[in-house]
């Protein structure tokens, strides 16, 4: 009797667990918004079926387009894409609810043009494609993915009639990232950073309370951010070949910074400014620390009606107060080669194991021992020269041929692409690579022309007049119960 009960309550075990996977499996999670020439999704072992314009995709489907067509979809988090003719890719598990994001797919064949939704934005690591040869991780962005079987890529590429330009904007990406880090780009949105992403002019970047980032530039300028602060790129324009058009122009904000200059500053000195609240520092091929005490500028001239008059600017460049190396201002210190200060009432010049104390815009800088105990650490923040940073972050291919293998190309945001291999290659705007069949990974010098002049529309390109062609079951004529007999 026991070994019925048994029996019985394992059946009964199954039947929930099948149940329970396949509600899970069932969910819906998005829907076709157009449909052009065959689609059709499946769920595990049941039937296929057509889709079209308005039907509900689940958890689980798998979506097929044919040869002559394609299909926009969208998912719940706002996520928008297009399905290439001749692909496979499926829905493995889409979770929108907050703290909980997730989203996972397979791409089995074909490729897909894409824009991302909530998900990637709330969290980085949420969002991920997997293929036969790479994975796919999406931090809020605009990107394409296609998987080239044969010769197929490298016939479209050649039919394009365009030659391959490089278009990337990325200057530079977080080498390291410990805690937390954002940025604000010239579109005024804010982005999560993360290790590997990519940082551009005009961003102007933070990091957490409790955070640390070293960013490596494309000329192997190093600049780590210490906790709670704040710099804009305000310049970052490096040309091996033309050093006379090199110039980096970077703006201090807040909190503290650890400069390391590269090339821009060794070709050419005068290239390479930092803008402080107190003073703009010009460098000679160096290292140094800047490190503001509460807002960088001593603010208790605000109550003295004299601050704004040449009498008020004369005490302060001549006087040295007791309290000039207290209270608000900015700090710096060199640990190698010299750095200028420029600021309202002359130049000094900051030499190799010197440290001094700025008050604020137009009072003369204050040579000092050290940095004030408390600063000293940088919040644990490491000298950016004392860090492995790899060689690869910029470095690309050339290949004459697109061979087979996973081509991913970015429009917006960050995307980083793991190959067989195990290496990573993190693409920003205007980047592309390659995840060979031979299991190579590798970041390329250009966006191939075929993904560059897709014909295939993305999904924020279909205009009204493709609506019109695009009904439910195509736009060849055909009905469904035609659509139903090819599936037999």
């Amino acid at each position: 009797m026991d070994m019925k009960n048994t029996f019985f309550r394992g059946l009964i075990i199954a039947g929930l667990l099948q149940f329970s996977f396949s509600a899970v499996a069932a969910t819906q999670v998005g829907e076709v918004k157009f449909a052009r020439g065959v689609l059709t999704g499946q769920v595990g072992n049941e039937a296929p079926r057509i889709l079209g314009k308005g039907l509900p995709l689940h958890n689980g489907e798998t979506l097929n387009t044919g040869s002559s067509g394609f299909a926009v979809i969208n998912l719940e988090d706002g996520t928008r894409m297009t399905l290439r003719p001749n692909s496979s890719f499926k829905i493995v598990n889409v979770d929108a609810r907050k703290g909980k994001e997730n989203a996972f797919m397979r791409l089995f064949k074909g490729g897909f043009r894409a824009i991302t939704g909530f998900i990637s934005k709330r969290n980085p690591n949420a969002f991920r494609v997997g293929t036969s040869v790479a994975t796919i991780g999406i931090r809020g962005t605009d990107f394409d993915a296609r998987l080239c079987e044969g010769t197929e890529c490298n016939e479209e590429n050649k039919s394009t009639g365009k030659k391959a330009q490089k278009e990337s904007r990325v200057i530079g990406r977080i080498a390291i990232l410990r805690g937390k880090g954002s940025a604000i780009g010239l579109d005024a949105k804010s982005r999560i950073l993360t290790t590997g992403a990519a940082v551009y002019e005009q961003d102007q970047l933070q990091t957490g309370i409790k955070s640390f980032a070293v960013i490596a530039f494309n000329d192997k300028s190093r600049v780590t951010m210490s906790p709670g602060t704040a710099f804009k790129i305000e310049e970052h324009h490096y040309k091996p070949k033309v050093p006379d058009e090199n110039n980096a122009f970077f703006r201090f904000l807040r909190g503290g910074l650890r400069f390391v200059t590269g090339a821009i500053g060794k070709l050419n000195k005068r290239s390479f400014r930092v803008a402080t609240p107190t003073a703009t520092i010009g460098i000679r091929g160096t290292g140094f620390d800047l490190a503001c005490e509460d807002e960088c500028v001593d603010n208790t001239a605000a109550l003295n009606p004299l601050r704004d008059t040449t009498i008020s600017k004369l005490m302060n460049y001549f006087l040295k107060p007791v309290y000039a190396v207290s209270g608000s201002g900015m700090y710096a210190r060199v640990w190698s080669g010299a750095i200028e200060f420029q600021f309202q009432g002359g130049k000094l010049l900051l030499e190799n194991g010197k440290a001094a104390f700025l008050k604020n815009g137009y009072s003369k800088p204050v040579i000092i021992p050290n940095f004030p105990v408390h600063l000293r650490k940088m919040g644990g923040a490491p000298r950016p020269d004392n860090v492995e940073i790899k060689e690869d972050l910029f470095s690309g291919a050339d290949p004459q041929d697109m061979e087979p293998g996973l081509y991913v190309n970015v429009r917006e945001g960050d995307v980083a692409v793991r190959g067989l291999d195990g290496k990573t290659i993190n693409l920003g705007k205007g980047e592309a690579s390659l995840s060979s069949l031979a299991g190579a990974t590798v970041r390329l010098n250009f966006v191939p022309p075929f993904q560059k002049f897709d014909k295939v529309p993305a999904p924020n390109q279909v205009t009204p007049q493709m609506k019109e062609m695009l009904s439910p079951f195509g736009d060849q004529g055909l009905g469904k119960k035609k659509l139903e007999c090819r599936l037999q």
